[in-house]
């Protein structure tokens, strides 16, 4: 699988995933249960793309294309940063 596949099919698999959890959630949210489904299916959307910028460093290294996997990793490093910062 070459990298824009891999990239492709990570974030396609964030949008399934998530939007199942999100529909399962808004379900058992009217239906009066728990909602916490609702809110892991927002994270996974948000998280989809960090998640396609680790698939691609992963596959750039397999390829050993260093200076695109040095730049997939600031933008990592950033990004994690970011979120520690956040929280």
């Amino acid at each position: 699988m070459n990298l824009e596949k891999r990239t492709a099919f990570t974030l396609r698999a964030g949008i399934v995933v998530g939007t199942l959890l999100m529909v399962a959630g808004l379900f058992m949210s009217m239906t009066g249960g728990d909602d916490s489904l609702l809110y892991w299916g927002v994270l996974v959307l948000v998280m989809s793309p960090f998640l396609g910028v680790l698939a691609t460093f992963a596959s750039l290294v397999i390829e050993r294309d260093w200076y695109w996997v040095a730049i997939a990793g600031i933008l990592i490093v950033i990004t994690t940063v970011g979120m520690m910062l956040h929280v």
